[in-house]
Parts: structure tokens; C-alpha cells; sequence
């Protein structure tokens, strides 16, 4: 069978990093209980939009744009061994703006779905779900 990314003329298509996702999933881990950094670092692979570690410069600069604009706040937690660590926590803001993402992601995977089936049709390749 052919490599279907053959023909992929750099257009980021077969990209593994889907870095626009980073924003809900830190929202949405931090809706589960509070987290430092790191904690979020390891977590986000697990929502299957990388391939490996998760960008560190892009989630702490995500989690500032994010205290900035009162989504999330965070407070130096000096429990444990160690320096101390920032521990970010959702706001109902927060959780107000996840109910938006959620609903923006519904509207692309109902569009994602209907340019799939047309694909199907269209090309006779069958989509598997």
C-alpha cells in the first residue's frame, strides 16, 4: 500500500503537534484539581494530541496568557521537599470559557465528520471511526 503522506507538500497535515489544543486541555486538567506545571506537562499526552513530551515553553507560556486573562490563578505552594512550585487552579471563569471551547469543538468534529463522509463517497476509501 502507498504512503498516503506522499503527496503532502509541507502542508502540516500528517503533523503530530496539534499545539492549538494545548489552551482546553490545560483548562481541563486543572478543572479535575489544581496542578503545578510539571504535573500538567506529564498529563497532556494523555489527551492524545502529541506524540511524546508536550512543549514545556508553550504550557507555562499558556498558563500565564491564561492567569492573565483570570482563567486560571495560581499560588507558590512550599509544601514538600524542594524550591517552591507554582500551583495553578481554574476559576469559574475558567470553567466558563471551557464550556465555549467545548461547544467550538463540537462544531469541528461535526464538520471533520461531514468532510469525511464526503471524502468517502467521494473517494470509495472507507473511514473507519
Amino acid at each position: 500500500m502507498r504512503n498516503r503522506h506522499q503527496h503532502c507538500l509541507g502542508c502540516g497535515c500528517h503533523d503530530s503537534r496539534q499545539d492549538r489544543f494545548i489552551e482546553p486541555s490545560i483548562i481541563l486538567l486543572l478543572w479535575e484539581k489544581p496542578c503545578h506545571g510539571y504535573e500538567l506537562l506529564n498529563e497532556l499526552p494523555s489527551f492524545g494530541f502529541y506524540k511524546g513530551a508536550a512543549d514545556q515553553a508553550a504550557v507555562y507560556r499558556t498558563l500565564r496568557h491564561l492567569e492573565e486573562h483570570k482563567l486560571v490563578e495560581s499560588e507558590w505552594d512550599v509544601s514538600g521537599v524542594g524550591p517552591a512550585r507554582r500551583l495553578y487552579r481554574l476559576t469559574q471563569t475558567g470553567r466558563e470559557y471551557l464550556h465555549t471551547w467545548t461547544d467550538v469543538l463540537r462544531q469541528r468534529r461535526d464538520a471533520l465528520s461531514g468532510f469525511l463522509s464526503k471524502y468517502q463517497n467521494v473517494s470509495g476509501v472507507s473511514i473507519q471511526s
